[in-house]
């Protein structure tokens, strides 16, 4: 009886001091007290600033050694300037007069992907994608058009967002395929796109439309929210099942909410939000922010629904987790 109460203890011993699956990387910003913004990344929880200009980190990937994040950064006159970062190198990718701004980032073996969007001066903005900086126009309308989301998958690069050009009039949810324009199938002209994922030949694309928080396979729409959802920010897709995350209006806040498949898991009680989900094997992660008891807000991640706060440097007021790229340890 000894021996197996000492197996037993070596066991749920051992167990419990393995060590973490992945390594966890979180792209985002922290304001500081003195108004300013600061672009940052975390590794496993541990806190790196990756400039001191006004700025924000949007995403993060990571392939093998190598860590690019995307953001962008306030410049001269106000203008705004997307960017990325690999190993503590800044690339500035920037156009004249026009502002850019950075929301995804892909990595396909040598080559950069990011999407964004080009704001002129006067106020027109157009869906763009950078391939190693080399810039790339998704519409040539005469209306405002966005890119929100980016994947590559072998030589097919899809980027999502939304076109106020052509029919129905107004705000279409749409997606390029190597820069063939496709709008999705149900649009009343009162949709928009903030995240997508490819699994096979499937598209998944979340957003929202007429006020409800939905997601397109397809072209075919699921409709998730009973019209509180604020916004849907990410997607990620498992075998059969589908992630969304985003935060929606309850007894007079924001609560940051789950659904898989279409069933809905508040993940706090407090103000929050949830900005982006990673799904490896029964494993969900999902980066956001919130605001404890005592009105601290700082960016966490919830692994499975237990949630972890963040690192937060000096002169902070606040930080939010926007992206979460998962590597395998070795």
């Amino acid at each position: 009886m000894a021996f197996f109460a000492v197996a037993a203890f070596a066991f749920i011993f051992f167990a419990g001091c393995s060590k973490p699956a992945f390594d966890v990387y979180i792209a985002g910003y922290e304001e500081l007290e003195n108004g300013q913004s600061v672009a940052v990344y975390w590794k496993n929880g541990e806190r790196t600033v990756l400039f001191d200009n006004h700025g924000w980190a949007t995403c993060v990937v990571v392939q093998g050694s190598d860590v690019y994040i995307a953001g962008l950064e306030t410049a001269e006159q106000g203008l705004l300037k997307a960017f990325f970062w690999k190993n503590g190198e800044k690339t500035i990718i920037f156009d004249g007069d026009n502002s850019t701004w950075a929301s995804h980032a892909a990595v396909s073996g040598s080559d950069v992907y990011i999407s964004g969007r080009e704001i002129r001066p006067d106020g027109k903005i157009t869906a763009v994608y950078w391939k190693n900086g080399e810039k790339t126009a998704l519409s040539n309308g005469s209306f405002s058009s966005m890119a929100n989301a980016l994947v590559v998958t072998g030589s097919a690069v899809y980027i999502a967002g939304n076109d106020l050009n052509g029919e129905p009039e107004g705000s279409k949810a749409v997606y390029w395929k190597n820069g063939e324009r496709i709008v999705l199938s149900g649009n009343s002209g009162n949709a928009g796109v903030t995240a997508m994922a490819v699994s096979g030949n499937d598209v998944y694309i979340a957003g929202s439309e007429d006020s409800e928080a939905v997601y397109w396979k397809n072209g075919h729409k699921t409709i998730l929210s009973d019209g509180l959802t604020l916004s849907v920010t990410s997607i990620a897709v498992s075998g059969s099942n589908v992630y969304t995350v985003g935060y929606e209006f309850s007894d007079g806040k924001t609560v940051a909410v789950l659904w898989k498949n279409k069933a809905k898991t508040t993940l706090s009680e407090n103000s929050s939000m949830a900005n982006s989900v990673v799904v490896k094997g029964s494993d969900v992660f999902i980066a956001g922010r919130e605001t404890d008891s005592d009105r601290i807000t700082s960016a966490v991640y919830w692994k499975n629904g237990e949630m972890v706060t963040l690192s937060r440097g000096p002169d902070v007021i606040s930080s939010t987790a926007n992206d979460i790229f998962l590597v395998p340890k070795k």
